[in-house]
């Protein structure tokens, strides 16, 4: 018998799903824009999909960690670009989560709808102690979906003597930052992720959190969120934000293959879908997409399981899900890759749908958390009993 939070979150992939019409009548205007159009970011504002992960204390949904992932798996066959605004944007309050009461006070208390950006990539970061706090500065890359967000969530490092650096989460207000305008790019061109600038900032101590802390023990925010979500570990499950888009994509791209090979011939007359190279094709896409799909499934079954019985994933299991991520993202990869020769002329135009399909699965599988040459390695070694490669894990 389902739950009442299941029954919810079945509920939110639903008009999810019933959103793909629209998503996709607007996905040139994403592109065009560089960023989510208005209405999208209002209709998913409405269908609560940015509070997936919130905590319930702040009216937010509080579904099992994975929710996310399935709304950008629904989400994706309209647009990769507005399915990776809605998991990533939803991830980002799960974070918020982790932090202390009075931080998660300072974020939702006068607005529970508050949303949060991020930035793990420090082009450059100035960071020393300021009593409790930091004083930082700097400028960050690819914060996603920031244009819609009132706070961003910046990593970055400081060095104290002669230990290693030792590497931190920063939560500031926009209003101690600058947007700039940066995001040309030809992959997930609607999201929007533009740099951040920030000058000489002091951030105080409860708005901090190290990231060598976010292991799967205790953090200042399970105090008061006693969920499993809050206690899981950061880098351990980062992933499943981002990999849900290139499954829904992949999805999305073959059905409108197969939806188009049945009204169109090549220059030979010969029917494209009596082709038994094309049958090949499809089954190879749906084959990868269906194998990529039951993985990260069945890992976040296991997060369930084990969080419901307030166990945290152990080394093995955190490496093998950074790698299965990883390795789901090549299958998506060789999914479009397997299709896109079936569009022939016409998929050469960056307004197709199948063209913006491949360019935008090519985009998130080379995010550095699905990038096979960073994460294939890390459940092997595991497995062989050789030290986690990734101490952050």
């Amino acid at each position: 018998m389902a739950t009442s939070g299941e029954t919810e979150k079945h509920a939110m992939l639903a008009r999810a799903r019933d959103m793909v019409p629209m998503l996709r009548e607007r996905a040139a205007e994403a592109e065009r824009l560089r960023r989510m159009p208005d209405e999208t970011v209002e209709a998913f504002r409405q269908a609560g999909f940015y509070r997936a992960l919130q905590p319930k204390r702040y009216g937010g949904y509080e579904f099992d960690y994975g929710a996310q992932t399935e709304l950008a798996i629904a989400l994706g066959p309209g647009c990769a670009s507005s399915a990776w605004d809605a998991s990533i944007t939803a991830c980002h309050s799960w974070l918020i989560g982790m932090f202390p009461a009075e931080t998660q006070d300072e974020v939702w208390g006068d607005d529970p709808e508050n949303m949060i950006s991020t930035s793990f990539l420090a082009l450059e970061a100035r960071a020393t102690r300021a009593g409790d706090g930091i004083r930082l500065g700097g400028r960050w890359g690819f914060s996603s979906g920031i244009g819609h967000c009132a706070w961003a969530i910046l990593a970055f490092a400081i060095e104290d003597g002669d230990g290693p650096p030792d590497p931190m989460l920063a939560l500031l207000p926009l209003s101690d930052c600058d947007v700039l305008d940066t995001w040309d790019v030809t992959g997930l061109t609607g999201t929007g992720s533009n740099d951040i600038a920030v000058d000489d900032v002091i951030v105080p101590a409860h708005r901090v959190l190290r990231v060598m802390e976010l292991r799967g023990d205790p953090t200042p925010g399970s105090a008061v969120n006693p969920n499993y979500n809050y206690h899981l570990p950061m880098h351990g499950v980062f992933s499943f934000n981002i990999i849900g888009t290139a499954i829904g994509a992949a999805r999305g791209a073959i059905e409108t293959v197969i939806a188009e090979m049945g009204a169109r011939a090549p220059v030979t007359q010969a029917r494209l879908a009596g082709l038994q190279s094309v049958h090949l094709r499809l089954g190879e896409a749906l084959g990868a997409v269906d194998a990529a799909e039951a993985l990260v499934l069945r890992n976040l079954d296991e997060i369930h399981r084990l969080g419901r019985d307030g166990v945290m994933p152990d080394i093995g299991a955190r490496t093998r899900y950074r790698t299965d991520n990883g390795f789901a993202a090549r299958l998506c990869v060789q999914a479009i890759d397997a299709i896109y020769p079936l569009t022939g002329g016409r998929g050469i135009a960056s307004g197709d749908p199948t063209n913006r399909a491949w360019r935008d699965i090519h985009a998130v599988a080379h995010h550095i958390a699905l990038s096979w040459d960073v994460q294939g390695h890390l459940y092997g070694a595991t497995s062989l009993g050789l030290p986690c490669p990734d101490p952050k894990i």
